[in-house]
């Protein structure tokens, strides 16, 4: 093994010791034994998470990519003071976790990180870096992970831009002291302690694969026995040479005044080395003099019996206490698993001396109590159970996603590792981000941290999987129309849908009156391109020409259904159309047709109603749930008696913009929530993955970094009113209230109305 490493490092350590028989007694390596020691085959020592965790006058600060060995940052500082505030602090601190799944422990010795460096007003920085939470010769042991932060630090000499890119590296050396220290005794070992004889010789293989001397003890697990050297004088601290073994005799004698009521007494003999746990070479079979005199009439006593979950699959820990007057000879542990009310005896297991431990191996998933008997050398017992628990070691990972897809891999072993690709459905991209729930609770993985997932290639990975998790998330694509779709503005005309901006008056249906009304655009949707579309003809003879989803409004259940919802939108469905007075009508879906041809293709979201007049039809996107949140009427209006309930903005901050909190009337999720339709969670991750997204958001109108929305009193005359500023409306003459669209509201003429969305005012005389 080379002694320096670029982080990443693969070992396989194979040890057969052919001269020793049962297994070795081990520590700080993981060993099976039957007539041989194997060293389990080692992963690797690699990077598993770095994330920008602190920064200061960082321009856009994103996460570093990385490998098991590399990581790459690109960062961009912005110094925008004057010469004299060149004292400002420009830094980007990062977290990075390295994780040591090889076998051998590991010390950190070095970063090193080559920067290039890149500046907009052709001056000089400087660059340093240092490192926090790791120092030099740390061990990374076997098994472990280790965190610390990594600041890259810039000293800007001008005004400007500072870009600094490059990788950084850790140095890694195998740690010198780093093996396994092993000890047997020779399997059926037996010994006569009977008709005077006053030692039995029992030899003790030790293998030492260290570079430094180890030192251990022996002692035995019967009271009534103790070991000594040949002298008979008690057992020193042993020691063993780096990379070498050796054979120890040890003696075991009886204690004086030990008496015994059967002629057979079996005892571990244990290993310890100093400051690690001891456990068993072997067990020795002695005999011994029966005291005639002797009567045991008392049974053991147990108690104390639990299960303990172990991550290797299939096994549980067994643990017991058990005490006897003359020694027990051995415990019997059965297994019973529970199913239906009913349990079934799965194992029955028999310690070969008096172990107060035992692993049971094999298990299914499922519920299991343990009875334990302890059994004295009089072969008198006594039992006791654990309470009954579930155990669980394969997860199951439950595909939660709209428009998208685990196609495979829905189970993973505990405490492995997850690797998934998440596929957008049909035309669908993978979803922006994702939300990976615990079980059945609310709790959640930390993106970054806990998992690590790629929204262009839908790859998620999890480091370790020890809970059942459900991944939620939507596929990236709003509800859309094919370029060249007309959509009815305000004034009668139509417009092709490609064409529509903000400053467009659109007609609508207003679900609060059961008419349309005029409203301007609150969300537009980039162009994209796909390369199928479907096209949806009805029994008027038009047609309309729709992609991944989008929604008419179905008479036959009285909702917004999506085409893609093959059981309420079909060949005969009755949906809503306006005819040339803006009135209702009733028209028949005849035929529904996939195309493969390659189209762009658009959304439009009105403010407040969602939905937009196209082809005449009243149309909005696939995700129907905030249009469908009240009951409609005849004439796909809400009741005026329905209950209204408002969740607070600080529930949505992070992740939604106030404007579109008012003119979505996303407060009003807070009736999705109490009705159990979704989850907080779940629609923040809507927000963020088709709300918010930039891939899908085309901008509203922006002046120096300020949102400018229209307001109107008619179809012809409207103004531009920055966000968050007052309009106040006309005194006109006649006019006995000015209603606002937008808000479902009436006011006074003279009125100062606060505008965070487009707004349209209608006369009410």
């Amino acid at each position: 093994m080379k002694s320096k490493q670029r982080l990443i490092v693969s070992l396989i350590a194979l040890f057969i010791f052919a001269s020793m028989s049962v297994g070795y007694a081990l520590y700080n390596a993981n060993v099976n034994v039957s007539g041989k020691a194997t060293f389990k085959k080692s992963g690797k020592v690699a990077i598993t998470n770095a994330v920008i965790s602190d920064y200061s006058n960082v321009k856009n600060p994103t996460n570093p990519t990385y490998t098991d060995d590399k990581i790459s940052f690109s960062i961009t500082f912005n110094s925008v003071s004057a010469r004299a505030d060149f004292n400002k602090e420009y830094y980007a601190t990062y977290t990075i976790t390295i994780k040591n799944d090889s076998f051998y422990d590991y010390t950190f010795s070095a970063t090193t990180f080559s920067p290039s460096l890149e500046t907009s007003s052709n001056t000089d920085m400087i660059v340093t870096y240092s490192t926090d939470g790791l120092e030099i010769n740390d061990v990374i042991p076997s098994g472990e992970e280790r965190t610390f932060n990594l600041t890259i630090n810039m000293y800007p000499q001008d005004t400007g831009t500072f870009t600094v890119e490059g990788d950084s590296g850790v140095t890694l050396d195998e740690k010198t002291d780093e093996g396994s220290l092993l000890a047997s005794i020779p399997k059926n070992t037996t010994g006569d302690l009977s008709g005077g004889n006053s030692y039995v010789k029992v030899t003790a293989s030790v293998v030492n694969s260290y570079k430094s001397e180890k030192h251990f003890n022996f002692s035995i697990s019967n009271s009534n026995f103790y070991l000594v050297d040949k002298d008979g004088n008690e057992l020193p601290t042993y020691s063993i040479d780096p990379n070498s073994n050796a054979d120890y005799d040890i003696y075991i004698k009886v204690k004086e005044g030990a008496k015994f009521p059967t002629d057979t007494q079996n005892m571990n003999i244990y290993f310890e080395p100093v400051d690690y746990n001891k456990s068993s070479m072997g067990v020795v079979s002695l005999k011994v003099d029966v005291d005639t005199t002797l009567t045991d009439d008392e049974p053991p006593t147990i108690s104390d019996v639990t299960s303990t979950f172990q991550a290797q699959k299939g096994n549980v820990l067994v643990e017991y206490t058990g005490s006897d007057n003359v020694g027990i000879a051995h415990y019997v542990i059965e297994t019973y698993k529970v199913e239906n009310d009913s349990e079934t005896l799965i194992s029955t297991n028999n310690t070969v001396a008096d172990e107060t431990s035992y692993t049971v191996t094999g298990l299914e998933d499922g519920t299991y109590y343990f009875k334990v008997t302890a059994v004295d050398t009089s072969n008198l017992t006594s039992t006791a159970s654990s309470t009954e628990q579930s155990f669980k070691w394969t997860m199951t990972v439950t595909d939660n996603l709209s428009n998208a897809s685990i196609q495979n891999n829905k189970t993973v072993d505990y405490g492995e590792p997850y690797d998934v690709t998440i596929s957008g459905n049909g035309s669908y991209n993978p979803p922006a981000s994702l939300t990976l729930y615990i079980g059945e609770t609310e709790d959640t993985l930390t993106a970054g941290t806990d998992y690590t997932y790629d929204s262009e290639t839908g790859a998620l990975h999890i480091s370790s999987v020890t809970s059942d998790l459900t991944v939620s998330g939507y596929g990236r694509s709003n509800g859309c129309l094919v370029k060249g779709t007309k959509v009815k503005l305000a004034n009668g005309t139509y417009k092709n849908v490609e064409d529509i901006n903000y400053d467009d008056l659109l007609l609508v249906w207003n679900y609060d009156t059961g008419i349309v009304t005029k409203e301007y655009p609150l969300w537009i949707e980039n162009e994209h391109k796909t390369d199928t579309y479907t096209k949806i003809s009805f029994s008027d003879g038009s047609y309309i020409n729709v992609v991944k989803s989008h929604s008419f409004y179905s008479y036959d259940i009285s909702e917004f259904v999506d085409f893609n919802d093959t059981d309420n939108f079909h060949i005969g469905t009755l949906v809503a159309k306006l005819n040339n007075n803006n009135k209702l009508e009733k028209v028949m879906v005849t035929n529904i047709e996939n195309i493969n041809e390659e189209v762009n293709y658009y959304f439009v979201a009105s403010t407040r109603y969602y939905n937009i007049i196209s082809n005449d039809f009243i149309t909005t996107d696939g995700y129907t749930d905030i249009t469908n949140l009240y009951d409609f009427d005849s004439n796909i209006s809400w009741s005026k008696n329905r209950v209204v309930k408002k969740l607070r903005y600080s529930y949505l901050k992070d992740v939604l913009p106030y404007y579109m909190y008012k003119g979505f009337r996303a407060g009003e999720l807070a009736v999705l929530l109490e009705n159990g339709n979704t989850n907080l969670n779940d629609f923040k991750n809507y927000i963020k993955t088709l709300v918010t997204s930039t891939y899908m958001l085309k901008s509203p109108i922006t002046k120096n970094n300020n949102r400018y929305w229209y307001v109107s009193t008619d179809v012809t005359t409207k103004k531009l009113i920055k966000e968050g500023s007052y309009y106040k409306l006309p005194k006109t003459k006649g006019v006995k209230y000015w209603y606002s669209t937008s808000e479902n509201k009436k006011y006074k003429p003279g009125s100062k109305v606060k505008v965070w969305t487009g707004m349209h005012f209608e006369i009410i005389k």
